[in-house]
């Protein structure tokens, strides 16, 4: 699928420098690597004696040349080609067309309830009905697209539908939400037979999607109780043993509840982290912006609830940071209601505890201008001030291309 139009060119016009016009947007890789934001005059003339002179040559730039160039630090080379590839990979290819997630897990595990929770559909949670065969739904997950297939979980369709044509389902799926309900037990083993299965199938189909374990049903009141406690903690092992023998690089977990509508965002916000094209450039800079600002914890999170990226010293940081900036700006939206205006900037001062976190709004993104706010934890949020537009310039383009 070839890319072109306006809406296109906005996209990633945000990777070059003001100076720059873009016409035709299939030309963009003929660019000289200075029309980039971050590369100038003399960085360029380096890249030249290397035979990179394009935009093209900096994308398939091998990775054992980064080491060979001494004159630029391999960090920052290493985030040029990652932004030059990003380029390429959205003129040339169709891996930026909306995102193909499947559901799976078995009956009963809450897989509905859960589209229903991101699409604040809260009223039909109650009056759900178990899903019958696949239900696929053109969705808007934090303003980007995404197609959703809700494979229900009965016996009957797991073996006389799925697996029958498993082409139909499984192929060309980009992400794997597999859900289990932590408080079934019993069935942990049907469980890790059915996603045995799965994997298996996908090997046959020589597909590699990513995969996120969905341990849902982890209710408020359950979340000390030593039983729930150690069921999760068994159904990780059994689910870690059976994977093993599958082409399956990392395996990640996340608990969920109905209940609590922030634990199904932020288990959103780390699946679309998997399958982003931008995120671990977005990870990258922020670790470097951290150390600039001599900031402890940093993240990027959207009005809405998507967590494009963070930084922390330490998790107990990181949990505070994402957690203050989800609550504040649930507090922001009641503001927005009952008729106040839209604050850019906070400051939450903790004076006993010598530190501050500070919200900034960014922009917005996607047609729905959604806002993007900066959450900085520091014992001086000031330094924030000078290098803030020029974070904000380097961060936005790879927003728009999340995923």
């Amino acid at each position: 699928m070839q890319i072109s139009g306006k809406n296109d060119i906005e996209k990633i016009k945000g990777f070059f420098k003001s100076s720059i016009l873009i016409d035709d947007i299939m030309e963009i890789l003929k660019y000289k690597v200075d029309s980039l934001i971050g590369i100038d005059t003399i960085s360029a003339n380096i890249l030249k004696k290397s035979g990179v002179n394009t935009i093209k040559d900096l994308a398939e730039l091998a990775d054992d040349r980064i080491l060979e160039n001494k004159e630029i630090p391999a960090d920052i080379l290493g985030r040029w080609i990652s932004i030059a590839k990003v380029i390429q990979e959205f003129i040339s290819s169709s891996r930026f067309a909306q995102k193909k997630v499947l559901l799976i897990g078995l009956d009963n595990g809450g897989k509905t309830s859960i589209l229903n929770v991101i699409q604040d559909k809260y009223s039909m949670v109650k009056n759900i009905l178990p899903t019958r065969g696949v239900q696929r739904e053109q969705l808007d997950f934090f303003g980007y697209g995404v197609v959703s297939w809700d494979l229900g979980g009965q016996i009957q369709y797991r073996e006389n539908l799925y697996f029958k044509r498993p082409e139909l389902y499984f192929s060309e799926a980009d992400l794997i939400l597999y859900v289990v309900d932590v408080q079934d037990p019993k069935r942990f083993v049907e469980s890790t037979n059915y996603l045995k299965i799965v994997l298996q199938v996908l090997e046959d189909l020589n597909e590699k999607p990513e995969l996120l374990i969905v341990l849902n049903k982890f209710d408020p009141d359950l979340k000390n109780d030593k039983t729930t406690l150690a069921n999760a903690e068994s159904a990780k092992t059994k689910f870690k043993n059976m994977v093993k023998d599958y082409r399956i690089e990392s395996l990640d977990f996340v608990n969920t509840t109905i209940f609590e509508s922030f634990t199904i965002k932020q288990m959103f916000s780390v699946a679309l982290k998997k399958i982003s094209e931008t995120s671990e450039i977005i990870e990258k800079i922020l670790s470097r912006f951290s150390d600039s600002i001599n900031g402890r914890a940093i993240s990027i999170i959207s009005t809405d609830g998507l967590i494009f990226g963070s930084f922390a010293e330490n998790e107990t940081d990181e949990t505070l940071i994402n957690n203050t900036a989800l609550l504040m700006q649930t507090l922001l939206s009641f503001h927005l209601k009952v008729g106040l205006l839209r604050e850019n900037s906070m400051v939450l001062e903790y004076r006993l505890n010598k530190f501050s976190i500070r919200g900034e709004k960014l922009f917005e993104y996607s047609d729905k201008k959604i806002p993007v706010y900066l959450w900085l934890l520091s014992e001086d949020v000031t330094l924030l001030d000078e290098k803030l537009n020029y974070f904000t310039t380097e961060i936005m383009p790879l927003i728009n291309l999340f995923v």
